[in-house]
Formats: C-alpha cells, sequence, structure tokens
C-alpha cells in the first residue's frame, strides 16, 4: 500500500515536534491544520485539505523536489466526522494518531492507533 517514501516530509516534521490537527478526512471538507516556527524566526501556517497537500509543501520547505504520489486516501478507518491529532513521541519515537473529540462533540483523549513507522498509521 504505502511505502517509506510517501510521507517522508511529514514524518521527519512530526518527529521534530510539530502537531498536525486534522478533521473530518474522509468527509465533504476535510482539513490538516499546522502551525510552527522555523530557525530563522520565521512562522509556517499550513491549512490543507488532504495529506499530500501537507507532504508537498513540507517537502518544499526541505528543498526535496521529489513529485508526491497520491495513491489511497490516509486514515480511511477513521470515518467521517473524525476531529484528532497526529504527532510522534519524543524518545521513543512513536506516532500516534489521538482524538480530540468524540462523536458529541465532547473533548476527548483516546489514543485511537500507535505505530513505529508512519505509514502504519494511515490504513
Amino acid at each position: 500500500m504505502y511505502d517509506e517514501n510517501d510521507f517522508t516530509a511529514v514524518s521527519k516534521f512530526l518527529k521534530l515536534g510539530i502537531k498536525i490537527t486534522f478533521r473530518n478526512p474522509m468527509g465533504q471538507t476535510p482539513s490538516f491544520q499546522t502551525t510552527f516556527p522555523t530557525p530563522k524566526g520565521a512562522t509556517v501556517s499550513l491549512d490543507e485539505k488532504n495529506l499530500y497537500d501537507v507532504e508537498r509543501k513540507l517537502r518544499a520547505l526541505i528543498g526535496n523536489d521529489t513529485p508526491v504520489k497520491t495513491k489511497l486516501t490516509p486514515f480511511a478507518y477513521l470515518g467521517t466526522n473524525f476531529r484528532g491529532l497526529l504527532y510522534c513521541t519524543k524518545g521513543s519515537n512513536e506516532f500516534i494518531v489521538q482524538e480530540t473529540h468524540d462523536l458529541f462533540g465532547s473533548e476527548s483523549k483516546r489514543v485511537v492507533r500507535t505505530a513505529e513507522h508512519f505509514i502504519q498509521l494511515l490504513s
């Protein structure tokens, strides 16, 4: 399905400590957002419709011009109306998908999936 070259920039930035919030990954209006500072003091803000666009923007930031191959829709198992957070724990380098709001809109901190490699979270 996915190989380790599909989301290299996303996984690198997650390992650096950025977090990506996302909502409705399989719905009508998906959103993937992140904001983080650069080493030069500027702030980068991304608000994209899918994870592939986030990958394209992050690859541009690190000067990687390898084209992003669109394959499958990531996070299909989450369904519609999901609101969550993608991040990587420091030290153990474990990638995590965490639910921030449940189906009823109440705050939640339930960990939906963890993996040693980022691509294992996608399907």
